[in-house]
């Protein structure tokens, strides 16, 4: 028995294919079979529910991806999530000013309803889309210059601008909710190319961005070198202050391309919109999918993200009309997470008598 077990260890170690990610894809499978059959009237992986699958989970696994990046050089972002909203409060801010409500509304709306004509000028849209985008970028060069350049432990420095980011948007808006976006701006959301929804293919695109960044090019090893030791790198010769900017630079730009897909997803800006679990759910994913310093697989974060997808909405579509069925959903990502721990244990333990032998 022994020896089977260790000559199937052989075999899965032989595949040309990293042992967590296939241990991922089997989660995976496992996930849509078991959901395919308990929710087989409900169309579980009907055209519909795909559809709708792949537009939630675009902006949290992009916000993963920002997650990500910082945790490879040892750092993290909590405040990717501040970033995305409040480079969509800015936009948002921006055509407010451009074109407000009649007067008639009295104070209550204020930074609520943005008046926006039938016919707006291209050059104003463009515009409010480059104004996210712009936010990402500076967010991200005000956080590697507090980690990088000061040495401000990532986990202070970001939490301090993730408080930073929400106090802007919150007093910006005073508290409201923009909305009144021009119709134009749904279509990153609402699009589709051959049947596959547009936020689920700019999900697709910067994955395989950031897995070429990570495993084809110099700063990607960089990244790695100094993600597993930042003493090393730095006698190697590594310029680790201009990998920490680059890095929280792009972990912007990614935190930004993310808020402009809620803002078109749900037409409106708001300061709080996913503050509660977003940040949480891009370290669960990461934590799922094994990222730690100079070490990770941003393929692990794109399934990681279509189980948890496959979880929440199995959940959703089995517990329907249940009170407190939410609770399944963060009771099985739980379990998960514990599965995961307790097989990377054993794989490891194996690895070390392997070795030893």
């Amino acid at each position: 028995m022994e020896k089977q077990k260790r000559n199937f260890l052989d075999v899965i170690r032989k595949l040309p294919i990293e042992s967590h990610t296939l241990l991922l894809i089997i989660i995976l499978i496992l996930v849509i079979i078991f959901f395919s059959i308990v929710n087989a009237d409900k169309g579980f992986l009907s055209a519909r529910s795909v559809n709708s699958m792949g537009i939630q989970l675009a902006e949290i696994g992009i916000l993963a991806i920002a997650m990500m990046v910082t945790s490879l050089v040892g750092g993290i972002n909590l405040s990717v999530n501040a970033t995305a909203n409040l480079g969509a409060v800015l936009s948002g801010y921006y055509l407010y000013k451009l074109f407000p409500p009649p007067p008639t509304g009295g104070i209550a709306a204020i930074f609520t309803q943005i008046n926006m004509p039938e016919s707006v000028d291209p050059f104003i849209l463009v515009v409010a889309l480059l104004i996210p985008l712009v936010v990402g970028v500076i967010s991200g060069i005000l956080n590697g210059y507090l980690v990088g350049y000061i040495g401000v432990p990532p986990i202070l420095a970001t939490l301090a601008t993730m408080s930073l980011f929400t106090g802007l948007a919150a007093g910006l808006t005073k508290g409201r909710t923009i909305t009144g976006f021009p119709t134009q701006f749904e279509f990153v959301a609402n699009q589709s190319l051959l049947g596959i929804p547009l936020p689920f293919l700019i999900f697709v695109v910067l994955t395989g961005i950031t897995f070429v960044l990570l495993n084809r090019t110099t700063f990607g090893f960089k990244m790695r070198m100094l993600g597993t030791n930042e003493v090393a790198s730095r006698f190697s010769g590594i310029n680790n202050k201009d990998v920490i900017m680059k890095t929280y630079i792009y972990s912007g730009f990614l935190s930004s391309i993310a808020g402009i897909i809620v803002m078109s997803r749900t037409m409106s800006a708001a300061y709080e919109y996913g503050a509660t679990t977003y940040v949480l759910l891009t370290i669960l994913i990461g934590v799922l999918a094994g990222i730690q310093g100079g070490f990770g697989n941003v393929i692990n974060i794109f399934i990681s993200m279509l189980i948890l997808q496959g979880l929440s909405t199995g959940f959703q579509m089995l517990l329907q009309g249940v009170r407190g069925s939410a609770f399944f959903k963060d009771f099985s990502w739980g379990v998960l997470m514990l599965i995961i721990f307790v097989i990377n244990f054993f794989t490891r333990k194996s690895d070390r008598k392997s070795a030893k032998s």
